[in-house]
């Protein structure tokens, strides 16, 4: 599914070449739990980019699927981040200014769905995982836990092209252990 293949990461920072990723290569199963570890600046978090197309590699290769990413363009990354992957972050990245359920519609906006069929997808998804009665409110207005699961929401719904309560089911689990792959 996933394969990081001898991955290179240098960063310019100042008049320093900065050498963040060492030719690591790894290889992770569909529907795999991976948690990783290390110590502060090891390159947990640039490797976690690379992996999720936010940042780009230096040198090896990144394999999706059997597919090289070599030759990716900006339009190849966007469709993968949209289709294949997505992140639960530590900070909750919703929109403050806007609802929890128009921070969960927005996902799918991008992803093409009809604006009803994204109300009703938004609204199945946040009931299901007990937010029902949140859907009004702002993310300031919830507590830490559930502006957590309202992200790991968005997430679910804006990656699949219909609602799958055992991929929200996998999801939320691995989002309670903060690994998703």
């Amino acid at each position: 599914m996933l394969s990081l293949k001898n991955i290179i990461k240098d960063y310019a920072m100042g008049g320093t070449n900065v050498h963040a990723l060492k030719g690591i290569s790894i290889n992770f199963r569909e529907n795999e739990f991976v948690s990783i570890l290390g110590q502060s600046g090891c390159g947990k978090t640039t490797m976690l980019n690379i992996i999720g197309g936010l940042d780009r590699y230096t040198d090896g290769d990144l394999v999706i699927d059997g597919v090289s990413t070599k030759k990716y363009k900006d339009r190849d990354w966007d469709t993968y981040r949209n289709h294949k992957i997505g992140f639960v972050f530590q900070s909750y990245n919703l929109i403050p200014h806007q609802t929890v359920l128009a921070n969960v519609e927005l996902a799918l906006t991008l992803s093409g769905v009809s604006k009803s069929e994204r109300r009703k997808r938004a609204v199945e998804v946040l009931e299901k995982v007990g937010l029902g009665d949140q859907l009004k409110k702002k993310p300031n207005q919830m507590s830490v836990e559930q502006a957590r699961l309202s992200t790991t929401m968005l997430r679910c719904s804006s990656n699949s092209s219909k609602p799958n309560t055992s991929r929200w089911r996998k999801i939320l689990s691995s989002t309670l252990l903060s690994a998703v792959w």
